[in-house]
């Protein structure tokens, strides 16, 4: 008896590396007759509108950064919270623009264009997103109707942003190191 079931697990084990070769055979067959071609723009609409306006205004003091994944900006590891469940809420989640300080590299502020459609995943609303935000103490600008956005509504909505982010940040309510938020001279 466990002659056979050895036998068996033997067999098992070598029809399924066998059946795993075949399929990275296959990925690999089809891989090399996929073509592929340059998108004529990396941004098109209300997207594109806004990181043009984004870039006119704050440009010469902060790089635009297009399309970024919470992850890269949030750390999931405060405390002695559940990390597999915090990274679930931001994993394969992105904003559409994050600013950096020219000189650091530190994200000053995230830019999410709010277009009204609600995603089924929890965590994509913006309105989940400000929230992370605010927990880490970043600002986070969320934009509606971003196909009738001007340089005046991005100064009043950033300057209202920033500002209520550095009262969050003046009062710590964990042990995390606390920042104040970009200010004009940052």
């Amino acid at each position: 008896m466990i002659t056979v079931a050895g036998v068996a697990v033997a067999t098992f084990l070598v029809v399924s590396v066998l059946a795993a070769f075949e399929t990275t055979a296959n990925r690999r067959d089809m891989m090399s007759r996929c073509h592929y071609r340059s998108r004529k723009q990396l941004m098109t609409g209300a997207e594109k509108h806004c990181f043009q306006l984004l870039n006119d205004i704050f440009g010469q003091k902060f790089y635009v950064i297009p399309d970024v994944q919470l992850s890269a900006l949030l750390s999931h590891k405060v405390g002695r919270q559940n990390r597999e469940a915090a990274y679930s809420f931001i994993d394969q989640k992105t904003v559409n623009f994050v600013f950096c300080n020219k000189e650091t590299l530190r994200p000053v502020c995230a830019i999410k264009l709010d277009d009204g459609k609600r995603s089924k995943s929890l965590g994509s609303d913006p309105k989940d997103m400000e929230k992370f935000f605010k927990s880490a103490r970043l600002p986070f600008v969320r934009i509606t109707d971003p196909k009738n956005l001007d340089r005046q509504t991005i100064i009043e909505e950033f300057s209202r942003v920033i500002y209520e982010t550095s009262l969050s940040a003046d009062k710590p309510k964990t042990k995390v190191k606390s920042f104040k938020a970009a200010s004009a001279n940052d």
